[in-house]
């Protein structure tokens, strides 16, 4: 028996309609050669029913409830196939996403992944990122230091890993932060790393689950990699990969701030500032230490309006 060349690895919990969905969605692909490996994560509801549905067109690990970071961690663990691919429950592939991605990763054996072009739901025809990052030939030239200057190019579901160069790098598995972002920055600082095409092919979908709990993960995210940095959990690293590390992270602590403002923690977002000032103050942001105590004076409403998405405005000053 073959092993597959890719592996899609589908974390999921208490959401069996957004899941349906986005196994429709790789099942759909133009591209066959990958095994489907689906962690429920203590799921309490009817998923485990659902999922005996699809039969052997899915593998099934089913774990006590550990959080998303875990989850993909044992689907990584269990993967055969050359490339891994990872598919947030709620998002969605469109057809030509693992043909267009494994075509990228075989003409570039130097990059240690990839990601498709991706959109958020609300915007469906914009791509979620400024495709010009990449050269004419999809790599993404010296791609920390754009991901550290606040382009937010990776997308876990847009993500392509080739498993020979990632090694043992693996997911944070702290509960109720944003657990990508170390794996990301390690595998940027590990090697070349690209965009698949010009096409948007994968969906985030914006809705309430996701939304509400966003601000507080990016906080606690951002007490996360200042905790990893300290500790030098991100070594060996060059001394620019380690500056632009640092940058990432002060980038990451302003949006964190400003989201925690957007969505009504107004007394939260004051303490994360005063938790930055110092770091901030290192980076020379002086425009985001003067303007953020103002915008704690501007209602929630018109906040919401202005500041969209918090990766511009205040986190760019």
């Amino acid at each position: 028996m073959t092993m597959p060349l890719v592996s899609v690895v589908i974390p999921t919990y208490n959401q069996p309609g957004f899941l349906r969905e986005a196994l429709g969605s790789v099942f759909a692909q133009t591209f066959t050669d990958y095994e489907v490996i689906v962690v429920n994560d203590g799921s309490t509801d009817d998923t485990a029913q659902q999922l005996e549905h699809y039969g052997n067109r899915i593998h099934v690990i089913t774990q006590v409830n550990q959080g998303i970071g875990l989850a993909r961690n044992k689907g990584m663990d269990a993967a055969s196939g050359r490339y891994v691919a990872f598919l947030d429950h709620d998002d969605l592939w469109h057809p030509a996403k693992l043909e267009t991605q494994v075509a990228f990763m075989r003409e570039h054996p130097e990059c240690v992944g990839s990601c498709a072009p991706f959109a958020y739901s609300d915007s469906p025809d914009r791509p979620g990122f400024d495709l010009s990052i990449a050269g004419k030939d999809g790599i993404v030239a010296d791609a920390l230091q754009v991901f550290a200057s606040g382009v937010i190019f990776l997308l876990t579901s847009a993500l392509m890993i080739d498993r020979m160069k990632v090694g043992d790098l693996r997911y944070a598995t702290r509960r109720h932060c944003i657990e990508d972002l170390p794996l990301q920055i390690k595998l940027l600082a590990r090697g070349p790393f690209g965009i698949a095409g010009r096409t948007i092919l994968v969906t985030y979908r914006m809705h309430a689950a996701n939304a509400t709990k966003s601000a507080m993960h990016y906080d606690n995210g951002t007490k996360l990699l200042r905790e990893m940095f300290l500790a030098g959990e991100f070594e060996p690293i060059s001394e620019q990969q380690r500056r632009a590390i640092a940058e990432f992270i002060s980038f990451f602590g302003r949006s964190g701030a400003v989201r925690l403002l957007m969505a009504g923690m107004k007394w939260r977002s004051l303490v994360s500032y005063f938790r930055e000032f110092p770091y901030q103050l290192h980076a020379r942001r002086f425009k985001f230490l003067v303007l953020f105590p103002l915008l704690e004076l501007i209602p929630n409403f018109v906040l919401r309006r202005r500041l969209k998405r918090p990766s511009t405005a205040a986190t760019d000053a």
